[in-house]
């Protein structure tokens, strides 16, 4: 399951901050499910991870997405497949919530050291030959992924249902030419609040962020 782990805690971050850049969410008023993304944003601008954390559900979010993405990376009906679920389900919440905290209160920690014989901070750094040495994160810090418009938020909508909302955020990967919708659950916890608790499109979701 760790392809499963670092596929997962990845993308999050990545949604975190495409959602959080979108211009768009300064028109929405407070205490409204799509807030919720600039109220997160705003968190990691003034490196605050309590503020994000209460709006993201770690417990809930990896348990959805394991149970419906686990049996992509390991057999359900094995022991060990039944075993390293289970595990993933205790041990993931507290891993993800863990890794969310480092990177609100030190995003440059998460930077990949530089290869042998090149610098970051070299001209050649940000050249097509080398672009696809740096992880998603390196390119999050870098400005290379949204900030270059490499992927940008198209359009967001909102469903609320009984307590339930459903954000439909559209992204589109310029370099790659591909648009998707990824769809982004939260549940309203009270006093104005929402929290995510699930990303269904989570496939999708690291589809249209990847290099």
């Amino acid at each position: 399951m760790n392809k499963s782990k670092s596929l997962l805690i990845v993308t999050i971050i990545a949604l975190i901050a495409a959602l959080g850049a979108a211009w768009y969410f300064l028109w929405y008023i407070p205490r409204t499910p799509i807030y919720t993304f600039q109220i997160i944003r705003q968190g990691i601008d003034e490196r605050n991870p309590d503020k994000v954390m209460q709006h993201i559900d770690v417990t809930a979010l990896v348990n959805n997405i394991v149970t419906r993405e686990g049996n992509t990376y390991v057999d359900p009906t094995t022991p060990w497949g039944k075993a390293a679920i289970g595990a993933t389900k205790v041990f993931g919440p507290a891993l993800l919530e863990d890794v969310i905290r480092k990177y609100v209160e030190d995003p440059d920690s998460f930077k990949s050291p530089p290869l042998e014989g090149t610098e970051t901070t070299n001209a050649s750094a940000s050249s097509e030959s080398t672009q696809s040495t740096f992880s998603m994160i390196d390119r999050l810090q870098r400005g290379e992924l949204f900030k270059q418009h490499t992927v940008e938020v198209k359009n967001i909508t909102s469903i609320e249902d009984n307590g339930v909302a459903t954000v439909t955020v559209t992204l589109q990967n310029n370099r790659l030419h591909m648009t998707e919708d990824v769809r982004i659950l939260l549940k309203y916890l009270g006093n104005g609040k929402w929290a995510i608790y699930d990303i269904p499109d989570i496939e999708t979701l690291y589809r249209i962020t990847r290099k």
